[in-house]
């Protein structure tokens, strides 16, 4: 009898799952992003929800929740009602949390994973009044400098300060991190020399223009289209690649159904040339997995940035 009911409980739960997705959603969605508004994220997230309003033909929300390293806003969707209509906009730092914060106030792994947006390479940008004009010239400015080298970065275990990180170990110059609520703020500091450099993308190329801001290299083996910048190979570190990248993720307990359903929808949208074109021109390299695909991909992501936090002694072994 036991086995009966338990039965008979999993097909009206299955049901009530696909019921809920074949009607999703029937009201506003909300996407929470967990970076300061006017950055690379902010761009994007807007871009994709606007489009995803259009195939919904229901309000897409942005809501900016900036704060705590993205714990602030990864704790208020991981705390939502798991039904689909919050959805959590993240990035790199959802892994290099887990790997550098001991007392998160949620479980990364039973968050729902829904689709990975894109990645975004990273460019080494130096302030404009710095003198080096290549890689070459800035590796031997730092080194021959007095003091270290200041980059900005948007918080502990961003990209931008894991870039930062991997890049000092390789070249072996002295470098100081200066955190920043954002990028936007260190970009700012670059531009007016109050730092040296940052690794960001190319949603700061209008700023790489020689006068405010250099871009030396794009770290990835070739160059990025649309931006006539070095890749790492040309400029001489054929071995670094860094990007930073961004999806989907949803509250722990979420129905399948509808991760799969969101998936599919943002699936389509990021295969439009137009909206391919224009996450291009902010620096995103688009993607669109699958949830279980996306599930892998962050797995193989922890691994490589648990090597590479404790090769550059980040982390301890």
């Amino acid at each position: 009898m036991q086995k009966v009911l338990t039965l008979v409980f999993l097909f009206f739960s299955m049901t009530l799952s696909s019921a809920q997705a074949a009607g999703y959603p029937d009201k506003p969605v909300t996407i929470v992003v967990p970076f300061a508004a006017g950055g690379s994220s902010d761009m994007i997230a807007r871009l994709v929800g606007g489009e995803l309003s259009k195939k919904w033909g229901q309000p897409v929300v942005i809501e900016i929740k900036p704060g705590g390293q993205t714990v602030i806003a990864t704790n208020q969707v991981a705390k939502a009602k798991p039904d689909g209509y919050t959805i959590l906009f993240n990035s790199f730092a959802l892994v290099t949390n887990q790997l550098l914060m001991s007392d998160l106030p949620y479980r990364t792994k039973d968050l729902t994973p829904v689709t990975l947006l894109g990645r975004y390479p990273l460019a080494l940008l130096v302030r404009g009044n710095l003198p080096a004009n290549n890689l070459q010239e800035f590796i031997a400015f730092a080194k021959n400098s007095k003091q270290p080298i200041t980059f900005g970065n948007a918080g502990m275990g961003s990209s931008m300060q894991i870039a930062a990180l991997d890049f000092a170990s390789q070249t072996g110059i002295n470098i100081v991190e200066v955190p920043y609520k954002g990028s936007i703020a260190a970009m700012n500091e670059v531009m007016g020399g109050q730092i040296d450099a940052v690794f960001e993308g190319q949603a700061f190329k209008q700023y790489a223009d020689g006068q405010r801001a250099k871009a030396l290299f794009v770290a990835q083996a070739t160059r990025k289209d649309g931006w006539d910048v070095p890749s790492a190979s040309e400029a001489g570190m054929k071995d670094f690649a860094f990007a930073a990248w961004f999806g989907l993720m949803l509250p722990p307990g979420t129905p399948g159904e509808i991760a799969s359903k969101i998936s599919v929808d943002v699936g389509e949208i990021l295969k439009r040339e137009d909206v391919r074109q224009r996450l291009s021109e902010v620096g995103l390299v688009a993607d669109g997995m699958s949830p279980a695909a996306y599930s892998a991909y962050l797995s193989a992501e922890h691994d490589k940035l648990k090597k590479l936090l404790t090769k550059s002694g980040a982390i301890k072994p």
